[in-house]
């Protein structure tokens, strides 16, 4: 048996393989991939609008259970992040024995539901757990499908795979801003809700038909050997790259994740923006520059990478370091026009660093232990970037409210900017780490 022939009999679990000469059977698996991406991509876009909606919809909600900055950043950080973390952990624990494409279904089908489920709430312990069960639901949606993308693409091409996926969550950013905010407008904020959760349902079955479980850890060297959920966190403890770079990506996500939560506020109180504004204007401004800088990152990554899988990590400490006086500028300029313009480039430089991050999570983390990494990844980043942060600026934000007034939330907002230079500085350490590592593997870009 040639080569060629085994290589695709070893993918014939991944994608369905005709008869034919190597031309053709290849081009079968390209296909298979490709649907494959597409439907992970849908997920994602999914994934970001139902998570992105209660900040469109922060206005009419805030204003119908009367609630104060530390109530509003529990609700978008805690009461979402801290489940979303554990039930990752979940997630992860089963992604690397199980099924993939059976728990991201499932993952699917159950968010999608609990986003309905918001538009039901009367008060804010109601919504509240509506959006702790959202957050049960995507816990499911990064160890799944990073794993997966880690079996379908080889290490040099993963960058860009990665960012393709994430990119798509920006897309679903924007949507929800935009068609969020219009149909919030036109039919009411909890029919948003109830409209949201549809194509989530639709997708989940489709995804479980269409897409069919890759070869777990085809690309790696080594032959992929079970292990208890034990030994997988001893693994990933004794890891000095992957602990750096978890510590590091938690101060980071504030960058995209947490500013996202508190600017569409910011722009309400400062420049006077309505929620069809807040859609229209800033929605764009933010996601897209989300969305080029998701690309671009993915583009970087896949470059750096052919010359050294520790180099696109370069790409994440120039970005937290640059993005600071960007931001500084759009909190404290006059101008609407200025501040909507370095929007959009303070958030492409946001998020210009998490392909390479993601991608060097599954870099430095053997094959049966990957699900289970971006997992324990997940509750420290989300916990910290997108759970304690935000809360913490709407707790600083109350506090100075007696002195700063209507400033108190751009002066919470200057002070965080330190969290950045903290993530700069850890993927400084992590970027020694990898060299250390890979020299040690003698690792070289597949």
């Amino acid at each position: 048996m040639s080569a060629t022939e085994d290589t695709v009999r070893s993918n014939e679990v991944v994608f369905p393989v005709g008869g034919g000469n190597a031309t053709s059977t290849q081009a079968t698996v390209a296909r298979g991939t490709l649907v494959a991406l597409l439907l992970l991509c849908l997920t994602n876009l999914c994934n970001y609008y139902d998570r992105m909606l209660i900040i469109v919809m922060s206005q009419p909600v805030r204003e119908e259970f009367k609630l104060s900055d530390t109530q509003y950043g529990i609700l978008t950080g805690p009461a979402f992040v801290v489940v979303y973390s554990l039930s990752g952990l979940v997630f992860g624990w089963l992604a690397d024995r199980h099924s993939r494409r059976t728990i991201l279904a499932s993952a699917v089908m159950l968010w999608s539901v609990m986003t309905a489920f918001c538009g039901l709430a009367r008060d804010f312990p109601m919504l509240a757990l509506a959006r702790a069960g959202i957050g049960i639901g995507e816990g499911g949606i990064n160890p799944t499908t990073t794993s997966l993308l880690a079996d379908y693409f080889p290490p040099a091409r993963r960058s860009m795979a990665i960012s393709l996926f994430f990119a798509c969550g920006m897309v679903g950013m924007l949507l929800s801003f935009m068609v969020g905010s219009w149909i919030s407008v036109h039919f009411g904020w909890r029919s948003a809700f109830f409209i949201a959760g549809i194509p989530g349902i639709v997708l989940a079955a489709v995804f479980l038909f269409a897409v069919r479980e890759p070869v777990r850890g085809q690309y790696d060297a080594a032959r992929v050997v079970t292990v208890s959920y034990r030994e997988q966190l001893v693994s990933l403890v004794r890891n000095r790259p992957y602990r750096w770079l978890t510590m590091a990506a938690g101060f980071a996500t504030f960058a995209n994740l947490g500013m996202l939560i508190w600017l569409p506020q910011f722009f309400i109180r400062t420049h006077g923006l309505t929620l069809q504004k807040i859609g229209m204007l800033f929605g764009p401004a933010a996601t897209v520059g989300l969305l080029a800088g998701m690309l671009a990152g993915g583009w970087i990554g896949n470059r750096l990478a052919q010359q050294s899988l520790a180099r696109p990590v370069i790409t994440c400490v120039l970005a937290n370091v640059f993005v600071v006086p960007l931001f500084l500028v759009v909190l404290w300029t006059s101008s609407l026009e200025l501040a909507l313009v370095l929007t959009f480039v303070a958030m492409a430089l946001s998020a210009v660093w998490s392909p390479a991050y993601m991608s060097s999570i599954q870099n430095v983390c053997n094959a049966n232990v990957r699900a289970t990494g971006a997992a324990v990844g997940n509750v420290f980043t989300n916990l910290v970037g997108a759970g304690a942060l935000p809360l913490l600026v709407g707790v600083i934000s109350d506090r100075l409210f007696g002195a700063a007034g209507g400033d108190s939330l751009r002066w919470a907002l200057t002070i965080s900017m330190a969290f950045l230079l903290v993530a700069a500085l850890l993927f400084l350490g992590a970027l020694h780490a990898m060299r250390q590592q890979f020299d040690m593997r003698g690792a070289r870009p597949a």
